[in-house]
Order: structure tokens, then C-alpha cells, then sequence
């Protein structure tokens, strides 16, 4: 008899020990039918299984949109940025060659200041603190097994 057959696992262990064991196995997948299986010699209902399946899909799809919406918003404010350096660039080699007053550092600093708003919504926005609190509640509620 195993020296483990009185331990307990909780869920992070199960979903650490089932991936390392697919390694292990040179394989990355599980069948439906064999997901099925399992389950049901572990004594988890076949519909509670199939519950968690379409929940994780659906929540793998979220998350896959989140990720590119993210994406997005990082490429756009990386050429923000790119804009930026680029025109203040020119814009202070205008003001090094033409007579007269520094008038450079006010388009560098009007600019920045969107710039760094920019950075702030895309990087820290406020809706991240909200779909935190969220996902807590609903882990909470039991909706969401482990992540």
C-alpha cells in the first residue's frame, strides 16, 4: 500500500499532479471520453463534469479575449510612444536651429501628460480592481473551482 493512501489533495495539488503526470507521459491532452472515465472512478458525477467542462471553456474563452483586448491596447500605446519620441525629436532639433525662446519643453510637457495617461489605461486600469473584486466574489460563491 502507498504511503499517500491516507492524504488529502486539495485542487491546485490534483491539477499539479494530473499535468505533471501527462508530462510524464510525453502527452499534453486527455481524451473527453477518458476525462469522463476518470472522473467518474474518482466518484465525480458525469453532469458536474460536464457543468465544470462548460464553465472552464467559457471562462478559458474570456480570458482569451481580455489577453487580446490587452495586447491591443499595448501596441497601441507603444506607438503612441513611438509617435511621441519621434516628434519631439524633430521638434527639438526645430527649436535648437531656429532664433528665439525654448518653446520645446511645453510640447514635451502637454503631450507627456496624455502620454502618461495613456500608460496609466492601458497598464493600471480601473476596471482591472473592479473584475478582481469579481472574481473573488465568485470564487467565493463557489463559482470558480481553482485558477
Amino acid at each position: 500500500m502507498s504511503q499517500y493512501a491516507s492524504r488529502q489533495y486539495d485542487s491546485d495539488e490534483v491539477t499539479r499532479i494530473i499535468r505533471r503526470a501527462l508530462r510524464l507521459k510525453n502527452e499534453d491532452t486527455i481524451s473527453h471520453q477518458d476525462l469522463i472515465d476518470t472522473a467518474a472512478e474518482i466518484g465525480i458525477d458525469p453532469q458536474h463534469l460536464e457543468t465544470a467542462i462548460e464553465q472552464e471553456q467559457r471562462e478559458y474563452k474570456r480570458e482569451r479575449v481580455r489577453k487580446a483586448r490587452l495586447k491591443r491596447r499595448k501596441a497601441g500605446f507603444y506607438s503612441h510612444l513611438g509617435s511621441y519620441l519621434v516628434v519631439i525629436l524633430a521638434l527639438l532639433v526645430i527649436n535648437i536651429f531656429t532664433p528665439g525662446p525654448w518653446w520645446f519643453q511645453w510640447q514635451v510637457l502637454g503631450w507627456g501628460i496624455g502620454l502618461a495617461f495613456h500608460f496609466k489605461a492601458v497598464f493600471f486600469p480601473v476596471g482591472q480592481r473592479r473584475d478582481a473584486r469579481e472574481k473573488m466574489r465568485r470564487r467565493h460563491a463557489g463559482l470558480i473551482m481553482c485558477e
